[in-house]
């Protein structure tokens, strides 16, 4: 099955699916042993992680495209990866979806923002016209060679235009070959369901902020409200960098990392994550092969 298939079955499964961020493979590794079925790159967690930026557009497409391909790899899961904008014109997004596709994506979301963007859960977006979005679309759909890889536009018309343009806008997003909608930044649990309402069947995906404008809604919420996949973005790293900070201040202070011991992964615990096991088994296994077969001469 490829990764688009696979995602496309977690779509249509009933209940509403939950797919976490993760900024680095280690935690896609993580995501997928704590039995989620979806791993998401998020572009804010990619520009705080790989070069400590605001989510502004400023990671290159060629920095946001490894940093996927570390993540994907890392995991047998389908993995949904966030490209912004596109990075461009048609003719970048014909680029951006063969390029995801190649490494082994399941599919990826793209917004109607104008460049350079911003966060959905903040202030100040800004959206291009419809028609320009559906020609980017359209390039999307003609540059990927597998046809189950997902195609998810999310638009941030909710914030610039208002709530029946958000509706108007996904209507047209999947009348021009959209495969699921992202409809950011909806404003009450009564737009969640008026949403569900208005669109009909088509698969439905929002993030599911700590801090934004969007209620921090439950996942068993989402579900009632008949939405299909809730991701939590870059809630992970949030945690990480939380944690991280404590420590950092009590390392400072008390000048040990003793007392957090029992909070760290154990070094066998991160050698068993990184597959070293594997490796050192498969490197006996394979030397106690070259010694047993016989040497010409």
């Amino acid at each position: 099955m490829t990764p688009g298939a696979a995602f496309r079955e977690v779509l249509a499964r009933p209940g509403c699916a939950m797919a976490v961020g993760s900024y680095d493979p280690a935690v896609a590794k993580l995501v997928e042993r704590a039995g989620f079925p979806v791993v998401y790159v998020s572009g804010s967690g990619a520009s705080t992680s790989v070069a400590g930026f605001s989510d502004l557009g400023l990671l290159s497409f060629k920095e946001m495209l490894d940093n996927a391909r570390h993540v994907v790899a890392a995991t047998s899961l389908p993995t949904l990866c966030d490209i912004d904008t596109g990075f461009g014109s048609v003719t970048n997004v014909k680029r951006a979806i063969r390029e995801f596709e190649q490494i082994g994506a399941a599919g990826v979301h793209m917004e109607d923002q104008t460049f350079p963007k911003r966060c959905g859960q903040t202030a100040g977006a800004s959206i291009i016209p419809v028609e320009e979005m559906v020609a980017k679309i359209y390039a999307a759909k003609e540059a990927q060679r597998d046809d189950d890889f997902v195609l998810i536009i999310r638009t941030d018309a909710r914030q610039c235009e208002g709530f029946e343009a958000t509706v108007e806008r996904g209507r047209a997003y999947l009348e021009a070959g959209a495969d699921a909608l992202f409809p950011e930044a909806l404003l009450t649990a009564d737009e969640f369901r008026r949403y569900r309402e208005e669109i009909g069947d088509a698969p439905l995906v929002i993030d599911v902020p700590e801090w934004g404008k969007s209620p921090t809604m439950t996942i068993d919420e989402l579900e009632a409200w008949g939405w299909d996949l809730g991701i939590f973005a870059i809630t992970a790293m949030r945690i990480a960098l939380g944690t991280v900070r404590s420590f950092l201040t009590d390392l400072h202070d008390e000048r040990t990392q003793r007392g957090w011991l029992d909070r760290m992964m154990t070094r066998a615990e991160v050698d068993d994550l990184v597959g070293l096991p594997e490796v050192r088994a498969m490197e006996d296994r394979l030397i106690e092969a070259a010694r047993a077969r016989p040497v010409a001469g």
